[in-house]
């Protein structure tokens, strides 16, 4: 997919949805996950950290129900994904991280509120770009990442499944040792991963009696643990290796109800961890602080397997200096405008030094940062203190900019770096939005260039919409037809067509084709999902 490419904002329950777009760097994809994995709190917060914050949260209810339910979703979202990922054959390249445990939740194997908790929450984030499967992952990578856990370096690129796995055998609470160690074999874990991995992911949560009778006796439910909530460890919504210490210490909750439940035949947690003489917990107790390394090894590896033919993309890293929100426009006076704004990423306390944007055909302007800050979960250069993100917006007159191909940031202590534009052909975002079931799209060209052939422009439509028997969406792909228009711009075209599309339930992407390349992108209605 060619750069540049853009994100749009607007708001869900408005009848017509305008547009405000922005270019994506380095991809569309790459660009929305890493908003959701860096920009967590404070201006132009990303929405997914509020499910998670604080850490005991529970985002499905609110007040105290929520409280008195005692589940968390942070550990929630972890489950969900090793629930996903433990029905994969690695032999066979099938499953893995695919997001069909969505089709799986009427399976006993699957009992429990998370998987459909955590897939309402994550839905309205799926669009063309980002799979279901990919936001499974980052639920994980956020959950220890904020919550007292390393960051688990994040892969993109999942695909979503269209129907459930076939194979089936998730262990759970009653499964025999035999059974267990020969699921997690096919996984690709060994015995000692896979204890090592049940530590990582028992290390937060509880187990309720209203989901595992079997597990935590009835008696549990009160007034004030509406679900009979009896925690993994002493640490329920943190992300440390207090599971293992009070395993191995006879403490606390003593390694939680899968250890120590009133039914023998329910403790599966204690005949893996002794499977092996206990090996693998005092190895896990004797590290100390590598328990997190350790677990962001193997989580890291569960979040990576994936059906076969999957290839995953390089691993997200956050971007010290990145364009938010930078758009081509036509404005109400007919003027051609680029806008946006640039968000820098400091290592603690913001700098006062200057921030510019330079064009390349010379054009200079200084920045003026604006005052609301964003604060982030990443701690960069080893700092002990949360990143802190500022953005500073501008809007520039088109008559300054022509024949501009890229232009540049420069802050000072902090790299510079160069980002393509272009302006021959895109979608006007002020004249493209969705009503009444239909989207209505403009675009400009620019007549009588010799390296753009304005009658193989095409338009794609692609809506997330809902589908049987899960909550993730599927993609459904639309062709608009164009007819010239009337532009009130000298040497600039419109073309203008419509759609109907089906209901969305997440952003709807409008795709600009010069033959068979994407030359501009635009994401409509992004709702809580946007910037």
């Amino acid at each position: 997919m060619r750069v540049p490419l853009r994100l749009a904002v607007s708001i869900l329950s408005s009848a017509v949805r305008p547009a405000v777009a922005m270019f994506y760097y380095p991809s569309p994809a790459a660009s929305a996950l890493e908003h959701i994995l860096v920009d967590n709190w404070g201006a132009y917060a990303s929405n997914f950290s509020s499910a998670i914050t604080p850490c005991e949260n529970y985002v499905t209810e609110v007040g105290l129900p929520a409280i008195n339910s005692r589940r968390t979703t942070a550990a929630q979202w972890l489950r969900v994904a090793f629930h996903d990922f433990a029905t994969a054959d690695i032999a066979a390249g099938t499953g893995g991280l695919d997001a069909s445990i969505g089709f799986e939740t009427e399976r006993e194997e699957n009992s429990g509120s998370a998987f459909n908790d955590s897939f309402t929450f994550w839905q309205p984030f799926v669009n063309e770009f980002v799979p279901m499967a990919d936001l499974l992952a980052v639920g994980t990578v956020m959950s220890v990442h904020i919550c007292g856990g390393k960051y688990i370096p994040y892969q993109y690129g999942r695909v979503d499944a269209t129907t459930a796995d076939p194979k089936t055998g998730v262990p759970a609470p009653d499964t025999t040792l035999e059974k267990t160690l020969a699921q997690f074999q096919q996984t690709g874990f060994n015995q000692s991963d896979a204890i090592a991995l049940t530590a990582c992911g028992h290390t937060m949560g509880s187990v309720h009696a209203g989901g595992f009778p079997t597990v935590v006796e009835e008696s549990a439910i009160t007034p004030n643990n509406t679900n009979g909530a009896v925690n993994l460890d002493s640490t329920r919504a943190v992300f440390d290796s207090a599971v293992v210490h009070e395993y191995i210490d006879n403490t606390g909750q003593r390694g939680g109800p899968l250890v120590t439940s009133f039914n023998e035949s329910s403790r599966s947690d204690l005949r893996l961890y002794e499977s092996d003489g206990n090996k693998t917990m005092l190895d896990l107790y004797a590290q100390g602080d590598g328990f997190q390394d350790t677990c962001v090894d193997l989580l890291g590896r569960m979040l990576n397997t994936v059906p076969a033919g999957v290839q995953l993309q390089p691993a997200i890293e956050p971007a010290l200096i990145k364009p938010i929100n930078v758009t081509w426009d036509i404005t109400n006076d007919n003027q051609l405008v680029l806008s946006g704004k640039i968000r820098v990423l400091y290592t603690g306390e913001v700098s006062d030094n200057p921030i510019s944007i330079t064009f390349s055909n010379g054009y200079t302007e200084n920045l003026v940062p604006e005052e609301d800050l964003g604060i982030s979960a990443f701690k960069l250069s080893n700092s002990q203190t949360n990143a802190t993100t500022q953005y500073s917006p501008f809007s520039i007159s088109g008559s300054s900019l022509s024949g501009v191909s890229s232009f540049f940031i420069a802050a000072i202590g902090i790299e510079t770096r160069t980002f393509q534009i272009q302006d021959k052909a895109f979608i006007v975002p002020s004249l493209t939005d969705i009503a009444d079931g239909t989207v209505s799209v403009t675009i400009a060209a620019r007549i009588n260039q010799t390296d753009l052939d304005s009658s193989k422009l095409t338009l794609k439509v692609a809506t997330p919409i809902a589908q049987p028997l899960t909550l993730a969406p599927k993609i459904v792909q639309s062709d608009v037809q164009l007819e010239g228009g009337s532009s009130p711009l000298e040497n600039i075209g419109y073309w203008t067509g419509s759609v109907a599309i089906e209901e969305p339930i997440g952003a709807v992407s409008v795709s600009l084709l010069s033959g068979e390349g994407v030359i501009d992108t635009l994401l409509l209605d992004a709702g809580v999902a946007g910037w």
